[in-house]
């Protein structure tokens, strides 16, 4: 018995050990719904403080949430009094959360005879090489499946991109990123999931194969994900040399890119999560996606990005309020239908809403997809929250795919729709 209570300990030790930056007294704060006053003087406090990790950004009759450290504490609390904002105790302490969050297993104890030829499951989060795995043996075993590196990530890592080309030359495309953000671990997961399903369930529903092509980049940040999976579990951004005095490294991606660049939800701060770099399509990562969805023809008839954790379906635009695309109408009414799918499979309460709704944020993916790549259907999916934010338990990866999979069945009919 001693043995055994010995080895938990030990485990337990090791899941602990597995990052180098301990959050361990790092708390999360939930303030009260927002009024337009507070949004905008919690914006500023995120835009000029570094200190503080907005875990929800702050935005009118919606509640933030921020990160913050040991030491930190009590400024941001004497600030949030001061300024008659009440706020909640979301986590206790982030480090605590982490590991009652984290599987970690060796992939030995989980693999079984009857195990497909690669590693991945949908029972726990994985590396980047893991992944990758995963779509190069669906590509050996199918002959319309194909995996692409679309360049190099700043570190030197391929970003691969896996092709479903069934559909043959000229059928309608579909683009969809995840993971841009390093640490929504459950983006990747879900993309896999979707990538599964249209592949190994084919004869499920067929049509979606035979009229469509498809491009999935399941990983789109892969450095800054191998760096939350190694060394630091919360971190969001890209693993660049910023220059700056301070050694802070990386661009937050999903600021980068050349569409109403730096004019909202950002900081010049090279410290902050927000920072969107020295201009447009610094990064590496973001020239790689647009390069490769700009090769693609037909224009992609969806451009999907999926992050965490809202619970929300965000249409464009992201970068200003009351701004909205031509089509703005069907794109708006798609997503009501998706919402309604989703929310059926487990009861959720996702919400069909304006980007921009719920924080300003210029250069982001989705905007570009919008306004410059000219997609027809472009939507942000924030996963889920359910109290976690972007711990979410590996328990909860197979309920999440399978919601969103209901939205993706209504997603590809309608894109099958228009494109006859």
């Amino acid at each position: 018995m001693m043995k055994f209570v010995g080895i938990l300990a030990l485990a337990a030790l090791a899941i602990s050990n597995v990052w180098a930056m301990d959050y361990s007294g790092y708390k999360v704060l939930r303030t009260q719904a927002l009024n337009k006053t507070a949004a905008g003087l919690l914006r500023n406090l995120q835009a000029e403080n570094s200190h503080y990790d907005f875990w929800k950004d702050a935005n009118t009759g919606m509640n933030a949430e921020i990160m913050v450290s040991p030491g930190h504490l009590s400024s941001l609390q004497n600030y949030l009094k001061g300024q008659a904002i009440q706020y909640s105790l979301k986590v206790e302490d982030v480090q605590e959360l982490i590991a009652k969050t984290s599987q970690r297993e060796p992939l030995a104890s989980k693999r079984g005879p009857s195990s497909p030829k690669y590693n991945l499951d949908w029972n726990d989060y994985y590396d980047y090489d893991i992944i990758v795995e995963f779509m190069e043996e669906l590509a050996n075993d199918y002959e319309f499946v194909n995996v692409v590196s679309i360049g190099k990530s700043y570190e030197g890592q391929d970003m691969k991109v896996i092709q479903i080309t069934k559909a043959g030359d000229g059928a309608p495309n579909v683009w969809i990123e995840a993971g841009i953000h390093a640490r929504e671990w459950i983006a990747p997961a879900v993309a896999t999931y979707v990538i599964r399903e249209l592949i190994e369930n084919y004869d499920d529903h067929p049509e979606y194969l035979d009229s469509l092509n498809f491009h999935f980049l399941p990983c789109a940040n892969p450095d800054g994900y191998q760096f939350s999976r190694n060394e630091q579990r919360l971190w969001r951004k890209t693993r660049s040399d910023t220059g700056s005095s301070l050694g802070c490294k990386g661009v937050d991606p999903n600021r980068n890119f050349d569409y109403a660049f730096g004019e909202s939800g950002v900081s010049n701060d090279k410290c902050s999560d927000i920072y969107p770099g020295p201009e447009a399509f610094s990064e590496i990562e973001t020239r790689n996606i647009r390069d490769y969805t700009s090769s693609l023809s037909p224009t992609p008839v969806i451009a999907k990005a999926l992050h965490s954790a809202a619970e929300l379906w965000l249409y464009p635009y992201g970068y200003a309020l009351d701004t909205y695309p031509e089509n703005v109408d069907e794109i708006r009414a798609l997503g009501e239908e998706c919402v309604e799918a989703l929310n059926a499979v487990n009861g959720m309460n996702f919400v069909n809403q304006h980007s921009a709704g719920l924080y300003p944020a210029a250069g982001d993916a989705n905007d570009w997809y919008t306004g410059v790549l000219k997609a027809r259907f472009t939507y942000t999916v924030e996963l889920r929250d359910q109290g976690y934010g972007f711990l979410l338990p590996p328990e909860q990866i197979i309920d999440s795919s399978v919601e969103i999979w209901a939205a993706y069945e209504v997603l590809f009919s309608k894109a099958i729709e228009v494109s006859k």
